[in-house]
């Protein structure tokens, strides 16, 4: 089937949402410094800057052009029809939402040092998360999306099991780490928790595996 994704309603919102960051960075250019403060530490602090024009314009062009090479991933996928509907639907939203969020934390942090929205981001990916946990267990096997290892892929029980093990994980983590935001925490936990959640899975099919599962 020509994939054509390109042409549906659903890729051009995703499109118009990834691009109201460069939106915003063209309303904001001329009160920004010339110097934008694009990463953070693990205090959540600045510790490296970019040139203006590259924090507007650059940064959210690449993640509007990700954005499409996901759709494009999805739709080439030959096992497209097992997706979950929602959990499709919820894996394209996630860039657009990372970007919006991201893009307008660094340029409202660049026009004023105390509105520093880099501090929630763990509440915004826990909040991810628990959506995406939700829909784990339905999510069949496919080479887009979800724990793609040789024994989950090469076994359909395996990969439901582990699944459903990292539903119940991604949404523990989540909540964890929608709580973490209103302590001080260092980021570092965030990576932690994350690969936490990721591993556990991974060690668990492995081990359906050499069961024969």
């Amino acid at each position: 089937m020509k994939n054509s994704f390109y042409k549906t309603k659903g890729f051009w919102i995703s499109v118009a949402v990834c691009a109201l960051p460069i939106v915003l960075g063209g309303f904001l250019y001329n009160k920004l410094p010339d110097k934008v403060a694009t990463h953070f530490d693990m205090n959540f602090k600045p510790d490296d800057y970019s040139p203006k024009w590259q924090a507007v314009f650059v940064i959210p062009t690449f993640m509007l052009l990700l954005n499409a090479f996901m759709w494009f991933i999805f739709e080439a996928d030959p096992k497209k029809a097992a997706i979950n509907g929602k959990m499709k639907s919820i894996a394209r939203g996630l860039i657009p939402v990372i970007s919006c969020f991201m893009q307008g934390a660094i340029l409202l942090n660049a026009v004023d040092e105390n509105t520093n929205l880099i501090r929630f981001i763990p509440l915004v990916i826990g909040l991810l998360m628990i959506v995406v946990g939700n829909y784990m267990p339905k999510c069949k096997q496919n080479y887009t999306m979800g724990i793609k290892l040789p024994w989950t892929l090469a076994s359909e029980e395996n990969w439901n099991r582990t699944h459903r093990l990292a539903g119940k994980l991604f949404i523990i983590a989540g909540f964890a780490l929608a709580l973490f935001t209103f302590f001080n925490i260092y980021l570092y936990i965030l990576f932690a928790i994350l690969i936490i959640a990721a591993a556990i899975p991974a060690m668990y099919s492995y081990v359906l595996y050499r069961k024969n599962i």
